[in-house]
């Protein structure tokens, strides 16, 4: 009995022992609970503080667009300063032409070389006109026999001797071998090439003894003494760039300065440059004199750099 006693006491230790692990297990899981439940509520107070702050600074950003959006943007346009009155451009001559051959001929002679000069209705070009000059006799005596006929039949027709038609055939006759004349003589009047103004050769295309067919070009001439400057300059000076400003140019080859004016403006701005052409005119004496001992010609290609007087608010010289 006493042995069994003992065994029942130490089962009820065990037991006890038992529930009190489990309880203690129990309230420490639930502890365990309570404590992430209160930081899931501390996080998701904080997501709704963030979400709220930031969507009132959304709208605060977007009210501020809002109004820059509805103050009109002001685009001052500024007048050229001195620094700015200052472009870059290129010398060129006022007439330029491609001189071609009006005949299918051969070439008898060119006789003005790359940079000769030469004046106004010199010969640049002469052609072989041996076949022309023949139609143009076989032309003459065509026409004369027509008259020596028409003019029979007039005689013969005073005395009624001959018929209206046969007066009026040899007049249509007549006409024609006049007209086939002028023809002839027109082109004869092609065999030979002449300057329209004084100038200088610039390219030579075709060569003596060659053939030239009708229309094809011969060389390319320009002017030799009225020059002009061709200029890109901003869109903006238009409101004080006129005909007749004044303006200096300096030439990047020579380093000398000649003095000019504006003569005309381009038809249209280009919009993507916001530029606009314009032309002007160099006075020159033939040459510019240099430090060294000679002179030094001013030619078309020749570029530099253009100044213009400084302007002021009102679009006049300050």
């Amino acid at each position: 009995m006493i042995h069994s006693h003992n065994d029942d006491l130490s089962h009820f230790r065990v037991t006890f022992r038992s529930r009190a692990a489990r309880r203690q297990t129990a309230l420490k899981i639930a502890m365990f609970g309570g404590l992430m439940s209160g930081v899931a509520l501390s996080t998701t107070g904080c997501s709704s503080a963030s979400a709220t702050d930031w969507s009132k600074e959304e709208a605060v950003a977007q009210t501020d667009n809002a109004a820059a959006k509805a103050v009109p943007t002001q685009v001052a346009v500024a007048e050229p300063k001195a620094s700015e009155a200052a472009v870059r451009g290129v010398i060129a001559p006022q007439l330029m032409a491609t001189i071609a051959s009006r005949m299918t001929a051969g070439i008898v002679s060119m006789p003005y070389r790359v940079g000769q000069s030469f004046g106004k209705g010199a010969m640049l070009a002469k052609f072989d006109c041996s076949i022309t000059q023949a139609q143009y006799a076989a032309a003459n005596a065509a026409t004369a026999a027509y008259k020596k006929t028409y003019d029979t039949n007039v005689e013969l027709d005073a005395y009624q001797a001959v018929g209206k038609n046969e007066v009026g055939v040899s007049k249509a006759n007549l006409g024609k071998a006049v007209a086939e004349g002028r023809a002839v003589a027109a082109e004869l009047g092609q065999c030979a090439v002449y300057s329209p103004f004084s100038g200088t050769v610039v390219e030579e295309i075709a060569r003596s003894h060659e053939v030239a067919a009708t229309g094809q070009p011969l060389m390319k001439i320009q002017s030799n003494s009225a020059l002009e400057v061709q200029l890109i300059v901003p869109s903006s000076w238009m409101t004080w760039m006129k005909p007749g400003v004044p303006f200096s140019f300096k030439v990047d080859e020579t380093g000398a300065t000649v003095t000019g004016s504006v003569t005309r403006l381009g038809a249209s701005v280009d919009p993507v440059s916001k530029t606009i052409r314009i032309t002007g005119s160099v006075k020159r004496d033939g040459t510019v004199p240099v430090k060294r001992d000679g002179t030094l010609p001013i030619l078309p290609g020749m570029s530099g750099t253009a100044s213009f007087e400084a302007r002021g608010g009102n679009g006049k010289p300050a």
